[in-house]
Order: C-alpha cells, then sequence, then structure tokens
C-alpha cells in the first residue's frame, strides 16, 4: 500500500511556540527541520553508538529483531559522557512546547531512546496505533530519512479521533491494552504520511495521533526521540480488569 510524502505535515520553528502549538492542537504532528545543526547531530550519532556498544548501567539495552535499541531516564544520563543528547532533549524552548502542550505539572523529556533500525527490523509498533498512554513525543532524525529507510507514518488530525475514543477510558483512569489501542477506522490507512526528513530533523507529535514505526528496505535510520507527559503520569492508572498498571 502506498504513502503520501510529507507535504501535508506543517513545519514550524522551535522557537515558535504559539505556532507549534497550533499546529500540534490542529494536526497532531509538526515538523521543524534543522533542530540540530551537522556537528551537533553527527555528535548526537556518536553518542548513540557508543550507547549500543558501550551501555552504561543507567540504560537499558532493550531486545530488537535486528537494529538496537537503548532506553534511559534522561535525568539518569552522564551530561559529560553525552552532552548531545543530553542537551538536545533539555533545550528550553523545547520544554516551553511541552509547558504550553500539558500545563501545570508536566513531565519533560522523562525517557530517551536511541534506535538504529535497519533492513529486517521488525516491531510491532509498525502496525498503525496509538499509544495507550498520551505523551508529546521529540522525535530526531540523526540520518538523512527517506522513503526507503524508515520514515515515520502518522494520519495528521486522527489525534482527534482516538482522543474520542478514549475520552470514558481517561476520565476513569484506565489504560487500554495494546490490542484496543490498534483498533482503527480502515480508512486512516490510506491517508497515512510518510514524514521524510534530513537529518537533524525534529518531529513533534501527540501520540493519540495514528502513526508506525517506518519500515526499513534499503539503508538504515538512525533516531532519538524523548517522551514528556502531562500531571495525569503520576496519578494511578489501571488495566480493563482493575488492576494497577504503570503506564508506559
Amino acid at each position: 500500500m502506498t504513502t503520501q510524502q510529507d507535504q501535508t505535515i506543517q513545519r514550524a520553528a522551535v522557537h515558535d511556540v504559539p505556532a507549534v502549538l497550533d499546529v500540534l492542537e490542529k494536526d497532531g504532528v509538526v515538523l521543524v527541520p534543522g533542530y540540530l545543526d551537522a556537528r551537533e547531530t553527527a555528535a548526537a550519532a556518536r553518542e548513540c553508538h557508543e550507547l549500543f556498544e558501550r551501555t552504561p548501567s543507567w540504560a537499558h539495552h532493550e531486545e530488537y529483531s535486528l537494529g538496537q535499541s537503548v532506553r534511559m531516564e534522561r535525568a539518569d544520563m552522564d551530561a559529560a559522557q553525552f552532552p548531545t543528547l543530553t542537551a538536545a532533549f533539555a533545550r528550553p524552548e523545547l520544554e516551553a512546547v511541552v509547558s504550553g502542550f500539558f500545563g501545570e505539572g508536566y513531565i519533560f523529556s522523562r525517557t530517551v531512546y536511541a534506535i538504529l533500525d535497519v533492513v529486517g527490523s521488525s516491531t510491532r509498533v509498525q502496525e498503525l496505533h496509538y499509544d495507550k498512554m498520551r505523551h508529546l513525543k521529540s522525535f530526531v532524525y540523526l540520518t538523512d530519512v527517506g522513503p526507503d529507510n524508515g520514515p515515520f507514518h502518522c494520519v495528521p488530525g486522527s489525534h482527534l479521533l482516538t482522543r474520542e475514543l478514549q475520552r470514558d477510558n481517561r476520565e476513569r483512569h484506565v489504560v487500554p491494552s495494546d490490542d484496543d489501542a490498534r483498533v482503527l477506522p480502515a480508512e486512516l490507512h490510506e491517508h497515512r504520511v510518510a514524514v521524510l526528513g534530513d537529518a537533524g530533523t525534529l518531529i513533534l507529535f501527540d501520540s493519540d495521533i495514528a502513526h508506525h514505526a517506518g519500515i526499513v528496505t534499503e539503508g538504515r535510520r538512525l533516531a532519538a526521540r524523548s517522551l514528556s507527559f502531562g500531571a495525569y503520569r503520576a496519578q494511578t492508572w489501571y488495566r480493563a480488569d482493575g488492576t494497577v498498571q504503570n503506564p508506559a
């Protein structure tokens, strides 16, 4: 199934917080070209490979079919050893967006991931879905990303639909299952957009948007991302059966 290219993704400068927030509310996704310059991008890429090859005790090397994935809490990161990655997700202008997006009690760039996808990388997040717990993702391409090397895909505007689908659950503090978060109208598949970008491009998106990870058919894609939450993240949430769940 073919997808559209990224012409429908609105762009904004990260310093223009009102513009970024306006696009996020309307579309659920905004593109920020040049978030990292060439020097920062190269340094961040080196730091990712360091994380993959010599994973520190405060980071977690996750199971991955092929490629690499390392997860860490930003508060635990060694800024002296990984200065560029640490700084990329701690910028005041990025925090201003998170503050405006969530309001009082926001949790800024709590969790950080370094990810390398290669030909054959396979994961369930390559299926169209929305995330079980709403957050704002800051996703930085560290390689040039075209149609073949794993571009992020999403359906602009679909966050408004999924937000409504989960309204009752969220009022009751119920987290849906992975399967529930994949129950979407079939026509959304026809409106997926492949988000292309040069190395250093930032994608900000509301995780309520219908989206899926890219599939690499040629080359590889290196990226880093952080997750920010609203105050609700510190509250108690439950599975559908009533047991307590610590949501991801």
